[in-house]
């Protein structure tokens, strides 16, 4: 396949996003923005996926009736803080 057949094959939306991208690039404002509005929503995504997988994983374990050794492991620890008062 000769060059002139590959250059027919791009799109005139490639080449629109190609330039969007390039600009970007060139521009370190728009390009810091960028990744910090990505940043923010990668960390929130993440606390809040943790924080339902927490939720779960706490609720299972209540059903299930609790988990026996960390259990009386915390009781200990609630008479041991209430009897220091």
């Amino acid at each position: 396949m000769s060059k002139k057949n590959e250059y027919k094959n791009i799109s005139k939306q490639d080449l629109v996003s190609l330039d969007a991208i390039l600009e970007t690039l060139k521009d370190r404002r728009k390009l810091l923005w960028l990744n910090f509005k990505a940043g923010f929503v990668r960390g929130f995504a993440g606390v809040f996926g943790a924080a339902v997988a927490i939720l779960i994983i706490g609720l299972m374990v209540t059903y299930l009736g609790g988990i026996p050794f960390i259990g009386e492991f915390i009781n200990k620890i609630g008479e041991a803080v209430t009897t220091s008062k």
